[in-house]
């Protein structure tokens, strides 16, 4: 392929991609993760050495995905907290991808205008929103990146020879891996090409990819224990039997298809079937007998290798997400047909391959204009906390979570009467939610009501000992001057989740029972936790004040007040003028 018509395709692609997604740009981050991964992640904050070995020695909110969080740190250190920066970052990584989609559905179809189109709707399907919207399924896209390339490799070793391909190969799963665990299946992708183009397994072949399958076993055991000990994984037996749990992977696996094929009533939450007298909707029992169709269907057309090899792609990338071992809050999601799309791709490609260009296009034309809108509405309702929960309300108007969610934007948003009933409806819908309990706690300590606000608490750490419930009590306790319970509060918090504000605050306390070497401790480790957080600094100037030490209480105040600690304005002003 000439480099002027190369251009052509990756500027086509490109324009599609800024038409659909630039609008959402400027969208924030949310409270979907977005906090977590980003805004408050420690690991991001600096570019330096210790920070690099730190991001990839840490499993992080029970995941380990140091190159995805290199990449936070990186857009970090040049742009901050730049929400625009890091969805620039996305869209980016997307047009990357798209373009590799084309150039292996190239090799497989050998037909360019089949090609571009294929990877057009891979680029604009409603479904690929999530990933490209929300800045925490920036691992999705990478792990893609990475994969799409490390397969193009391979190609490249099969069709050259070169070892060099094959060492480019293992290098881009490596940092696909760590980018994203899902990548672990790569080894099998590989199979199943050796066999596309031999029809036949060998040793030879399975004793070459020794390493890739070393690396697999390696993350996918450090990824189970990481989601084990973060609390992810989900205990289903007691609200599904058995039956109901092979149900809800057989409905799961179709689901993808089906979505892909008629993207309605898409929902960035996808929640678990309600029971009703102990059965699941009739839809959840059909499920078996659409997939032994589909069997059936594939079996027939076992001649048409690459329709065999597109649904072994889909099989093998999605298999990891269909709940065979329960994690998370929700039965599906849209970010994961990302990968697997390029397997529905290359199966629709098998029965397109002889179709002359002018039918394409008409065939095409309509559907890419509706997908493109449908993308371009759905990059809106990722602007906010506000329209991505009332979108999934609208189409799932009992999910306790999304009233939850609203509730915590409402209250950053000083609407406590609002956040109230968003608590109370979440709370109505799931009478066992913790996060709403503690939450709603929070409002009653705001309005003064300790006694409900500590009730509340308690509710919140009976149902799930968290550290946010943990710090929210001990915070109660410390305006009741139940100090000793504040302070063994805070420590229970710190133990489950090592917050600067548990540091802080549990100095905070130690200094009113006058413990001036713990309170020195905490303030010490909060720093290092954050170097930037005003209030660390401000308290350690109390504390060397007490010490009888003015030069270092006033440059502490000083650095506080730098760092925009209003009260250390005032402090160093009262001590050191």
């Amino acid at each position: 392929m000439k480099w002027d018509n190369r251009f052509l395709y990756i500027f086509a692609i490109a324009i599609m991609a800024c038409a659909i997604y630039l609008p959402g740009i400027t969208n924030s981050f949310t409270y979907l993760d977005d906090h977590v991964q980003v805004v408050e992640n420690p690991y991001i904050r600096t570019l330096g050495f210790n920070s690099i070995m730190g991001i990839f020695s840490t499993l992080f909110v029970g995941m380990y995905q140091p190159v995805t969080t290199l990449s936070y740190a990186a857009i970090h250190s040049l742009f901050g907290l730049n929400s625009t920066a890091f969805h620039g970052l996305s869209l980016l990584v997307h047009i990357l991808n798209s373009f590799l989609v084309f150039k292996l559905m190239q090799h497989f179809l050998n037909a360019k205008k089949t090609s571009i189109f294929l990877a057009i709707l891979f680029l604009t399907h409603p479904m690929q929103v999530e990933s490209v919207a929300w800045v925490s399924a920036f691992s999705n896209l990478l792990f893609s990146l990475f994969f799409l390339a490390a397969f193009w490799s391979y190609i490249r070793y099969k069709t050259s020879g070169k070892i060099k391909f094959f060492a480019l190969c293992f290098s881009l799963f490596l940092l696909s891996c760590a980018s994203k665990s899902a990548a672990v299946v790569f080894p099998i992708i590989l199979f199943a090409y050796d066999y596309y183009l031999s029809n036949k397994f060998e040793i030879k072949l399975l004793l070459q990819k020794i390493p890739f399958l070393v690396i697999s076993i390696l993350f996918g055991v450090v990824t189970i224990l990481g989601r084990e000990t973060a609390g992810h994984l989900s205990d289903l037996t007691e609200t599904f039997n058995a039956l109901d749990r092979a149900l809800l992977v057989s409905h799961s696996f179709l689901f993808y298809p089906i979505k892909f094929l008629f993207p309605y009533h898409l929902s960035a939450f996808y929640p678990y079937p309600e029971l009703s007298n102990g059965a699941l909707p009739l839809l959840y029992y059909l499920s078996p007998v659409l997939i032994v169709g589909l069997l059936v269907a594939t079996i027939r057309f076992r001649k048409k290798k690459l329709l065999i090899f597109g649904s072994v792609w889909f099989v093998i990338t999605i298999a990891l997400v269909l709940q065979f071992v329960p994690f998370g809050n929700q039965i599906t999601a849209d970010r994961y047909i990302y990968l697997p799309l390029f397997g529905l791709l290359l199966i629709l490609g098998s029965f397109l391959q002889k179709l002359k260009s002018s039918k394409l296009i008409l065939l095409f034309s309509i559907p890419l204009i509706v997908l493109s809108f449908l993308s371009f509405q759905r990059v809106q309702i990722w602007e906010n906390d506000e329209t991505l929960w009332t979108s999934v309300i609208e189409t799932h108007p009992n999910v306790s979570q999304a009233y939850n969610n609203l509730g915590s934007y409402s209250l950053k948003s000083n609407k406590d009467e609002e956040a109230f009933d968003y608590f109370n409806r979440a709370i109505e819908i799931q009478p066992n939610y913790a996060d709403a309990y503690s939450n709603r706690g929070n409002i009653f300590a705001q309005d003064g009501n300790s006694e409900a606000a500590v009730k509340d608490f308690n509710k919140a750490i009976q149902l799930k000992p968290h550290a946010d419930a943990y710090f929210n009590r001990a915070n109660e306790y410390s305006k009741l001057n139940r100090l000793n319970e504040a302070i063994s509060d805070y420590t229970k918090s710190i133990e489950l989740d090592p917050k600067v504000d548990s540091y802080t605050n549990r100095a905070f306390t130690y200094l009113k029972l006058k413990n001036i070497a713990f309170a020195k401790r905490d303030l010490k480790t909060a720093q290092k936790l954050n170097p930037n957080y005003g209030r660390a600094y401000f308290l350690e100037g109390i504390v060397e004040q007490n010490l009888g030490d003015k030069p270092a209480a006033c440059a502490a105040f000083l650095k506080a007040a730098n760092l925009g600690e209003k009260d250390a304005k005032e402090a160093y002003s009262q001590t050191c003028r």
